[in-house]
């Protein structure tokens, strides 16, 4: 009996050893513009059977013991298609695979500030939505900003025409709620706030936005979310190319833009460069700006890669105050000079990669008032303030003036079958000069900022995909906190249509602003004992796709608490001495929807709205009664909705959108009494014809129904405008 079992024995082994191959199969799966995938699942189909893989840092996967025989390569993935299959012959050496996805009809975007580094919007369980920089050129927006209202969960605000001030709301959260970032540089002033007013879309590649608190990455400012812009990079299969614009307008509108991109060797480069000019409507409201950008690489060998990106503007803009309340002040006026530099070495192996980061941001503003326009009384219709208002002159101007120094390092390392590991660390800098150049006192402080971080992504089962990560920050301001978060995507279903069930919960900081901890202003007394304002955020939702990745529903419920926010008070009601204060709670909960369908490859259309139900919780602000507890929160409607429809045939292309914003609490700040600003709508299009082989013929109209509104009150919106202009793009530059 012994003997048979002995016999049994040797021939099971003889007969798994002959079914195990010496062949070795090594490749990279990337985007069609050449981004690397990792953490995708593939399966390989040969004479055995079937074998899954996932791809590693950089998109690279390795498949050890194959027996001789032909093999294809399957990937399911919602987004991306691959066809035809790729297949390869495996004999008992090693043989490469290197093959890329084509978008589906609605694409999958490969993002990267979910979990800092290159991840398939379909498994990373959080909110993100991603704005192409394609889709920014059918539309042509007059800014940037103007793209952002089309994302759910975001709310912008702008105090009047282009170039003046703009901000954006996540998900209920402040104005200065939200990490931005520029190519992985943070370039919030320090206290989170980030003027969007001037920032145009010039040579763009996509705008990124995380909803919900990413902290555990970033540490500070992430509160309710993240918004990184991306510079265009040449692609790997990029020719020398050119291009180049003009346009002219409603409103003294001129622009001239012009820019180059190609490869050479081992080097590539995009560069352009923009100048702009407008009057804009109110009187004193002229803006000028000169902004340009370049994304310059250089690879050292196959595995290696540097890149210099750099961005810049300066621009001037005259303030004419709340026109709706008051005369313009024809005298004020701010000068703004930004600068970002991103610096980057990306080496990748096939289960550990390393990226070493360094970053520089500038934001200079200098706001001017030298001549005293005398007081006024504000009035609004029938309305009319109780007390006059006086001009509060500064002749040598306000200045706000912060520098952001950054230096990262991450590896990512293969841990296992389907875990990526992220291990970083960040040291930040920053310092300012902040005050009255005319009354003094200017002061210059500075903070540092340390922070260490981990994050796990893991795949299970090939449906599940587990995001947990944590980060200890240490702040001169506020000490060590730490924060925790966790994500989660699950394929309910996978077949005909993809149903994915997605989650992410997490804690946010965010430390004081320079003025709140540092200012010397009797009435604005600065307190270094301030604790970090935080965030506890929640969302649920589902996501399905139907008909072929032609058509994808997304519905998401979410539920963030803000804490611990600081509020100015008034500290001594004999002598006024005002200072900052722990004391703000507010709530957030609401929905978020979107479809978009692509029927044919000629027509796309997108639908988005927003409920917020926000409330402020707890008040320390005695400023103002739209502050009070039980207020909804300033400037975020509770409604807001999207269409957007592009179409192209032949030589023309057409598209249209249409913004739709619910009543918003908001405030006159002049004693009128106004605490809402009414709801309205904004219609706009653009029509393109192609002119020749290089040259488009363009046309823009924005508030095609001259609808009256303002986005903050007092402060009018743009009429209805029309600028048409040329554009050409080299043969190469496509």
């Amino acid at each position: 009996m012994l003997r048979i079992l002995f016999c049994l024995i040797v021939s099971l082994a003889g007969t798994l050893a002959g079914a195990t191959g010496s062949g070795v199969l090594a490749g990279t799966v990337r985007s069609q513009d050449g981004t690397p995938i990792p953490q995708l699942v593939l399966t390989l189909v040969g004479p055995e059977g079937s074998r899954t893989v996932v791809s590693g840092p950089g998109g690279r996967f390795r498949v050890f013991g194959l027996a001789p025989g032909d093999y294809r390569m399957e990937v399911s993935a919602p987004g991306f298609l691959l066809s035809p299959e790729p297949h390869v012959t495996i004999s008992d050496g090693e043989a490469r695979l290197d093959f890329a996805l084509a978008p589906a009809p609605l694409r999958e975007h490969v993002v990267v500030a979910a979990t800092r580094g290159e991840a398939p919007m379909s498994e990373l369980g959080s909110s993100v939505s991603v704005i192409g920089g394609e889709e920014a050129v059918q539309k042509d927006p007059a800014a940037l900003l103007d793209l952002l209202p089309f994302v759910p969960g975001v709310s912008t605000a702008r105090s009047g025409g282009i170039g003046l001030y703009g901000t954006a709301f996540l998900r209920g959260g402040e104005s200065n709620f939200s990490r931005v970032l520029v190519d992985g540089v943070p370039v919030n002033e320090p206290g989170g706030f980030f003027n969007f007013g001037s920032l145009m879309p010039l040579e763009l590649d996509r705008i990124e936005v995380v909803r919900g608190a990413t902290s555990s990455l970033y540490g500070t400012d992430a509160l309710a979310g993240v918004i990184q812009i991306v510079t265009r990079a040449a692609g790997p299969d990029a020719r020398q190319a050119a291009h180049a614009e003009a346009e002219g307008g409603s409103f003294s509108w001129r622009r001239g833009e012009a820019g180059s991109s190609g490869r050479a060797g081992a080097f590539d480069w995009n560069a352009g460069i923009e100048r702009l000019e407008t009057n804009n409507q109110e009187p004193n409201s002229a803006f000028r700006e000169t902004t340009g950008a370049a994304s310059l690489g250089a690879r050292l060998s196959e595995s290696t890669l540097v890149r210099l990106v750099i961005r810049g503007e300066t621009s001037t803009v005259g303030t004419p105050g709340q026109t709706a309340f008051q005369r313009p002040d024809l005298d004020a006026s701010y000068d703004w000079k930004g600068l970002t530099l991103s610096a980057e070495l990306h080496k990748t192996g096939d289960t550990l990669a390393h990226t070493l980061r360094a970053g520089y941001a500038l934001t200079d503003q200098l706001s001017l008032d030298p001549l005293n326009s005398g007081t006024f009384v504000p009035r609004y219709g029938n309305v009319v303030g109780p007390f006059p208002i006086s001009d509060f002159t500064d002749p040598k101007g306000f200045q706000n003036n912060t520098r952001r120094q950054s230096l990262g390092y991450e590896a990512e390392l293969r841990a296992g079958a389907g875990h990526l590991l992220s291990i970083g660390a960040d040291l930040e800098r920053e310092t300012g000069s902040i005050g009255s150049l005319t009354t003094g006192p200017v002061v210059s402080p500075g903070r540092t900022n340390v922070g260490v971080y981990l994050q796990d992504r893991a795949t299970l089962a090939g449906r599940l995909f587990v995001t947990l990560g944590g980060r200890v920050e240490r702040n001169d301001s506020f000490g060590t906190r730490a924060v925790p978060r966790l994500a989660m995507a699950y394929r309910a279903w996978q077949g005909s249509g993809t149903t994915t069930i997605h989650a992410s919960a997490g804690l946010g900081i965010k430390e004081p602003s320079f003025l709140q901890t540092f200012g010397t202003s009797f009435f604005a007394l600065g307190n270094p004992s301030l604790k970090p304002e935080r965030s506890r955020t929640f969302d649920l939702g589902v996501e399905q796709r139907l008909l072929g990745d032609r058509l994808r529903v997304d519905v998401t419920g979410y539920d963030h608490e803000y804490l611990d926010q600081i509020a100015y008070t008034v500290v001594d009601p004999v002598t006024f001495q005002g200072s900052y204060v722990n004391l703000g709670k507010t709530r957030a909960r609401g929905l978020e929807a979107t479809l978009e369908a692509a029927p044919s490859p000629l027509f796309n259309l997108a639908l988005a709205y927003t409920f917020l139900d926000g409330v402020v919780l707890a008040s320390g602000s005695t400023f103002d009664p739209v502050y009070a507890q039980g207020q909804s929160l300033l400037r975020r409607p509770r409604h807001q909705g999207s269409v957007r429809a592009r179409m192209a045939t032949g030589r023309i292309s057409w598209g249209a959108s249409l913004i739709l914003v619910g009543t918003r609490t908001d405030s006159d700040f002049e004693g009128l009494g106004l605490q809402a600003s009414p709801g309205y709508g904004r219609l706009d299009s653009h029509v393109g014809v192609k002119v020749g082989r290089d040259f488009e013929a363009f046309a823009v109209g924005e508030n095609l129904l001259d609808r009256k509104y303002m986005e903050v009150l007092g402060y009018p919106a743009l009429g209805r405008s029309v600028r048409v202009g040329l554009r050409y793009r080299s043969s190469g530059d496509r």
